[in-house]
């Protein structure tokens, strides 16, 4: 108690001091005053900390992964590359890397978001077994300007060739027996083909999206099944998932699958 009366003792002693001090007071409303300005900045960021966050997550994982869409720029050098392989297979390397996904993506795309948790569990779980780590590129064909008007639409058109080629690749349907996939998944080997065909003379407003490529220029030099670099086809790769359970594992293993040719994407795997 005595301990008690002496703390309380001395803060009285203050409190009569600053009443008696006219001096002081003035200082402490003023010294106050700059406390409230200096804290409204943490006070406002602890305020926003508080709202929801209406971040899109999936979506944002594709813009982050985009190429910009200006003429010249990557998208656009890119599938020059891609349109003119043969002279440009040294640069792909140089500037995107030797295997990559290039995905055509639209944020109102409810396919691309499902597909997301399997690339990045992919990554997150098996990077460390790929020869090539696991990257991404995408082209947001939804994309627009001040005017409105979609910034990827003049790139794809000014490519049109690269995919008419593409699209051409199917033409005779005997070919699909070459691509590993088509012969294990033939229930979805003329959808795919289908949509390929639409390629011919593509425009942003009626592609397919996601709409995905796997370019690997070590493998297709070795002889793998493709066209332009361009080894693998898939629009909606969730068609693959083997069983009943989809979900981020299943996905991840048919992103890994399809990364490294395993399983259904192996031409000697065989379903029983």
């Amino acid at each position: 108690m005595k301990i008690l009366r002496a703390i309380g003792g001395f803060f009285a002693k203050i409190g009569r001091w600053i009443a008696s001090t006219a001096w002081v007071q003035p200082l402490l409303i003023v010294g106050g005053i700059f406390a409230v300005i200096f804290s409204i900045p943490y006070i406002k960021k602890g305020i926003e900390g508080l709202q929801t966050d209406t971040t899109d997550y999936k979506y944002k994982y594709y813009k982050d992964r985009a190429l910009d869409l200006k003429d010249g720029g990557k998208a656009d050098k890119l599938l020059g590359y891609l349109e003119d392989y043969e002279d440009n297979k040294e640069n792909i390397k140089k500037e995107f890397g030797s295997q990559f996904l290039l995905s055509f993506v639209k944020q109102n795309c409810q396919n691309c978001k499902d597909a997301v948790e399997g690339y990045k569990y992919a990554a997150n779980n098996y990077n460390s077994k790929f020869t090539n780590k696991f990257k991404m590129y995408t082209i947001l064909v939804d994309k627009t300007d001040d005017d409105g008007e979609y910034l990827a639409k003049p790139i794809v058109e000014k490519h049109n060739d690269l995919f008419d080629v593409i699209a051409g690749l199917f033409e005779d349907d005997a070919v699909k027996e070459d691509y590993p996939i088509f012969k294990n998944k033939s229930s979805v080997a003329d959808g795919v083909i289908s949509k390929l065909k639409e390629l011919s003379g593509i425009t942003t407003e009626g592609m397919e999206t996601p709409t995905t490529f796997m370019i690997d220029i070590d493998e297709y030099e070795n002889g793998r099944f493709g066209i332009n670099g361009i080894t693998q086809f898939f629009f909606n790769y969730i068609d693959y998932v083997e069983g009943d359970t989809i979900n981020s594992a299943s996905k991840g293993a048919t992103v890994r699958d399809l990364w490294t040719y395993s399983n259904l994407f192996d031409p000697e795997y065989k379903i029983d």
